[in-house]
């Protein structure tokens, strides 16, 4: 699932992007890929506006819906952002929604480069 605080959308903010920010040689973040996962954005934004919530907050609502033996463990630099987050355990998704979310085309381009991906992999 793509979900993020920040709007990855490619406006203003992404072409500010430093040249060393990661996002700018991740293949989910380039070329084509980075249209189809907007896709994918759009979609959890149009289930978080049917909810009532941020787009954040329906993937911390959707994970304990994966099993019992899933509880999300989110990370934040900011107290509105926690804020935010605990407010997640009172969205209940329904049916419909949780299998919408289960259901979405898998992100386009590698999660992390050749590289990265080495040293996840040791």
């Amino acid at each position: 699932m793509v979900c993020s605080h920040s709007d990855p959308s490619p406006g203003p903010a992404y072409k500010q992007l430093s040249d060393d920010d990661w996002r700018k040689t991740n293949s989910r973040f380039t070329g084509d890929n980075f249209q189809r996962n907007l896709r994918i954005v759009e979609e959890v934004k149009a289930i978080a506006a049917e909810a009532g919530a941020t787009p954040a907050q329906i993937a911390l609502a959707w994970l304990p819906a994966q099993g019992g033996d899933i509880a999300p463990i989110p990370g934040t630099k900011r107290v509105a952002h926690v804020e935010e987050n605990i407010a997640a355990d009172r969205i209940e998704l329904s049916a419909e929604q949780i299998e919408r979310l289960s259901n979405f085309t898998r992100a386009a381009g590698d999660r992390h480069d050749e590289g990265n991906m080495a040293v996840i992999d040791r």
